[in-house]
């Protein structure tokens, strides 16, 4: 199984981030930054979940493996950053 985790910037420091599969709402949460979030969703154990669609508002960075997501969450963040600021510029 595939989920989706769509994070939202509410301001510096306070980002919102929903669990979807499709569009039914799994859950929600706060977190302090992108990584931050990544970190809590990877933390999750399901023995079926292989991965995320990660979003940063806008722009996704593409299905993440759990294992990368668990390695990698500041990685991953800074591509959703990065991707962030080039669509933006």
């Amino acid at each position: 199984m595939i989920l989706t985790l769509r994070i939202d910037k509410i301001e510096p420091g306070n980002y919102r981030a929903q669990v979807l599969d499709g569009r039914e709402e799994l859950g929600e949460f706060g977190a302090t930054g992108i990584a931050a979030a990544i970190r809590q969703c990877a933390g999750q154990q399901m023995p079926d979940l292989s991965g995320y669609h990660v979003w940063y508002e806008h722009v996704c960075a593409g299905t993440i493996p759990m294992s990368n997501m668990r390695i990698d969450p500041d990685g991953i963040a800074q591509r959703l950053m990065s991707l962030h600021g080039s669509v933006r510029g």
